[in-house]
């Protein structure tokens, strides 16, 4: 899956400021109750979403939603203001928003997500990118 958005930041970011502009990002993508979509993604926020791996993953399904919409975003520094388990860093997020019709949307693209954050040489590539397009050349 191509993501609809890809950033790259180059310091230190906190992860309530690079989720909101993700998040925005989606909204401008595809047509859903945004407020609805945001009141249940803040609430998996809330349950956890670190995956391992350095690996973010606030992610909800939504109804009408006609097809997954991901946004990809990088921080080789690491996303601050969340926290994580024993001393890892958080350094890449992924925002997911799916239709609720279809659980296998949901499931592979994440699947898919995981496959690349597990494959070290494609870390090692992602925590290089120069740009926001490089990231979603990854992809």
């Amino acid at each position: 899956m191509i993501p609809d958005y890809t950033k790259l930041y180059n310091a230190p970011t906190p992860f309530s400021k690079a989720l909101g502009l993700a998040y925005d990002a989606l909204v401008h993508s595809a047509s859903f109750d945004a407020m609805s979509a945001w009141n249940s993604l803040s609430e998996r926020v809330k349950q956890g979403i670190y995956m391992g791996e350095g690996l973010l993953l606030p992610h909800t399904r939504i109804v009408g939603l006609e097809r997954p919409l991901m946004a990809f975003c990088v921080c080789p520094a690491g996303f601050t203001g969340i926290e994580i388990r024993g001393g890892e860093k958080a350094q890449f997020m992924c925002v997911l928003l799916s239709p609720a019709e279809s659980a296998m949307a949901h499931t592979q693209a994440i699947a898919g997500v995981a496959k690349l954050i597990l494959d070290p040489e494609w870390k090692k590539k992602a925590l290089a990118v120069s740009n926001d397009e490089a990231v979603r050349l990854l992809f």
